[in-house]
């Protein structure tokens, strides 16, 4: 199998379009259809499905996805080794929302420095988007991996979504086995510009539950949750490492969640960006 053919695969899974992985490969549009093919070829199997408005991933395609991101990162690593420290340099800024910021701090992300002194990480925490296009962030932990011809998106982690609470509210409430024995458990709900959450909908949705409290920080509902307030809806990655927090229960009706870490085409070429990408995936990997 050819690396530069899993390449044109990677960029047009996280596009779906023949002309914006071109684009984003700096290849024409018909080089990135013959080394589809022939990726195809080789495998002996239909990568994606032709459509009218793009090509969208044959479960033999979705599959293919994450051996060929390990193919990535492993290109990625050889070329980190290869090019010389002092290359690696200047600021990466770095867009999470307030709730992943302390986790990938404790999760050893700053150790980069370390290993690369003239390298700086600003970390930019909070609910707004920023425009990695516009250069407003280099990378983005992002739920959703918002493809298009300028952005490049690799899943990193993904997780249950559950809910959590302290042995202290256990002891006191009891600890519910089944989704129909939350009845009358009190809960801690996302809200503000986190309601659109498939796990606060899920909540909402739920009458015979008591909304203890609400609020758009994580953070400050995992607080709650730590002295005892109620329940607390997390995904797994996160919950099942906060000290203090027991896991409950899962939410079968609430999907997975898939954690991205975003970059644009531009700033993934930097020296800089790329070791700050690497760490990100290793330290999720490490506690996946």
């Amino acid at each position: 199998m050819i690396w530069d053919d899993v390449r044109v695969f990677l960029a047009v899974a996280r596009t779906g379009q023949l002309q914006a992985a071109s684009k984003q490969l700096g290849m024409d549009r018909t080089t990135v259809g013959r080394r589809l093919a022939a990726l195809e070829s080789t495998l002996g199997l239909r990568l994606f499905h032709r459509t009218r408005d793009g090509l969208t991933l044959t479960p033999a395609g979705e599959r293919t996805v994450a051996s060929a991101e390990r193919m990535e990162s492993a290109s990625s690593a050889i070329t980190r080794e290869l090019a010389p420290s002092r290359g690696v340099s200047g600021v990466v800024k770095l867009a999470m929302t307030d709730a992943l910021a302390p986790f990938v701090v404790e999760a050893g992300l700053l150790s980069l420095l370390d290993e690369h002194p003239t390298l700086s990480i600003e970390i930019l925490a909070g609910n707004r988007r920023l425009d990695l296009v516009r250069g407003e962030a280099d990378l983005a932990l992002r739920v959703d991996p918002l493809r298009g011809a300028d952005l490049k998106a690799r899943s990193i982690a993904r997780g249950r979504i559950g809910l959590f609470a302290s042995p202290g509210y256990l002891s006191a409430h009891g600890t519910p086995k089944t989704v129909r024995q939350l009845a009358g458990h009190r809960v801690l709900a996302p809200s503000g510009e986190l309601v659109h959450l498939p796990e606060a909908r899920w909540l909402a949705a739920r009458p015979e539950l008591v909304v203890a409290a609400s609020s758009n920080s994580l953070p400050a509902l995992v607080s709650a949750a730590r002295v005892g307030r109620g329940l607390v809806p997390l995904v797994s990655f996160w919950g099942e490492r906060e000290p203090g927090l027991t896991h409950v229960i899962d939410l079968p009706a609430v999907p997975a969640r898939t954690l991205w870490l975003v970059t644009s085409v531009a700033a993934s070429e930097r020296p800089a960006c790329r070791v700050v990408l690497d760490r990100l995936a290793r330290l999720f990997r490490d506690r996946s």
